[in-house]
């Protein structure tokens, strides 16, 4: 496994992944659109690596670029906070089936033999999700499916994809992650597309220049997860792809917290007399995400370590040196 490509590559998870690998030693090529990632992510090791700025919904264009490749890490996809999942849920939708069946079949054509792919939480039913103290939810909950975003339908279309085309061609090995809560420096922290860390951490910092708004009344409840430990938990399942056919599992930190408490935790990270303004005209789509990890445990070791707090730390210190203060 010397040479991986990464789709997505400049964003987020993808930013903080390779240079964990190119650390290591491999030989790293990245896709990535720099629609929602950005060079600067990655400039650190830029001249290490093998950047290509190509849309992954144009096959031609990149098919070829999945010639001689140990190993595919499918990160990129269309996302962003729950406010444009909401509003453009075909958008949504649409680009991210047309991204997984493409780079599914690169891989395929050119006889990639190991996949990874980026799911989510969001692919199991709105029913496990609706009320704030909903039950942990484990693998084989997903069905019947019912997922509240268009977004969870993608990545479960992704996923039943993957696992036909394992069924297909007895040489290629795919591990799905369904990641819940990722966070860490380097994500998005705009009001209008960052998720929830990064946005509190941002209002924070600007506070009382900007409210400290919060969607709904602050009970629901969401689990979330540092990214050096997913990075552990990916290096970890792409090492199993030299053994193991097809796995699929929970990526997160068996921990919930209600919105509040995370915006507490934030506030007081501040030191400052912020007041939190609830929203209660946004209806709540989901109130409780809690997904059960005993089965990415047993199969491959690992748990999530880093504590909310210690996590929280960090995040609102990068977004302040990011947006320029002191």
């Amino acid at each position: 496994m010397k040479k991986i490509l990464i789709t997505g590559g400049a964003g987020f998870i993808g930013s903080h992944l390779i240079k964990r690998l190119v650390n290591v030693g491999y030989d790293v090529i990245v896709i990535d659109n720099l629609e929602r990632g950005c060079k600067e992510n990655i400039e650190s090791v830029l001249d290490k690596i093998t950047f290509l700025k190509l849309d992954l919904r144009d096959y031609d264009s990149t098919v070829k670029y999945f010639k001689n490749i140990d190993v595919v890490i499918h990160l990129a996809s269309k996302v962003g906070g729950i406010g444009t999942y909401t509003s453009q849920p075909y958008k949504i939708l649409s680009n991210n089936i047309l991204i997984d069946s493409n780079v599914l079949r690169a891989v395929l054509e050119n006889g990639v033999n190991k996949y990874f792919y980026a799911s989510s939480a969001h692919v199991y039913p709105k029913q496990l999700q609706k009320t704030k103290d909903s039950p942990k939810m484990l693998e084989e909950n997903v069905y019947p499916a019912d997922c509240e975003l268009s977004y969870g339908w993608g990545k479960l279309i992704g996923e039943k994809q993957i696992e036909y085309a394992v069924k297909e061609h007895p040489n290629f090995n795919a591990a799905i992650a369904r990641f819940i809560g990722i966070y860490g420096t380097n994500q998005d922290y705009e009001l209008e597309t960052g998720s929830v860390i990064p946005v509190f951490s941002h209002r924070a910092i600007k506070y009382p220049e900007v409210p400290f708004n919060v969607w709904g009344d602050g009970t629901e409840t969401r689990s979330y997860c540092f990214i050096d430990d997913t990075l552990d938990c990916i290096e970890l399942m792409v090492g199993g792809l030299e053994t193991m056919r097809l796995t699929n599992v929970n990526v997160g930190k068996e921990e919930r917290n209600s919105i509040t408490e995370i915006a507490e935790s934030i506030i007081n990270i501040s030191n400052k007399n912020i007041i939190i303004d609830y929203d209660k005209t946004n209806p709540t789509k989901i109130w409780g995400q809690w997904c059960d990890c005993s089965l990415v445990e047993k199969l491959y070791d690992w748990r999530a370590t880093t504590s909310l707090n210690d996590g929280l730390k960090v995040v609102y210190n990068d977004i302040k040196e990011r947006l320029g203060y002191e």
